[in-house]
């Protein structure tokens, strides 16, 4: 049978403070980067080469929903994953549209 005890008030609080987790880091980052984008701005990102495109793709129109905007991703050749930045309203379901 396991050692069970009730965590004392503040020790709750230092657990809560302790630490971020990975996620949550991840999401401030991609928050940070976005941050400096408005409607109509466009923006590229290269992902490295361990990292995968559908996740950054992903990350950033999960950071963008949270600053209440959505992004429109352009169709590239290679690696680059090209996007402008469109209010919630001119969203539609199909993001991906050729490139010019």
């Amino acid at each position: 049978m396991p050692s069970v005890r009730k965590l004392a008030p503040d020790e709750v609080l230092v657990k809560k403070q302790s630490g971020t987790g990975q996620r949550k880091l991840v999401e401030e980052q991609y928050d940070a980067i976005l941050s400096e984008y408005t409607i109509g701005d466009y923006g590229e990102a290269e992902p490295e080469q361990d990292e995968n495109r559908l996740t950054i793709r992903n990350r950033l129109k999960a950071a963008a929903r949270r600053r209440g905007l959505a992004l429109e991703f352009r169709r590239t050749r290679g690696p680059v994953i090209r996007f402008r930045v469109i209010s919630t309203e001119d969203a539609t379901d199909e993001d991906a549209t050729e490139d010019e």
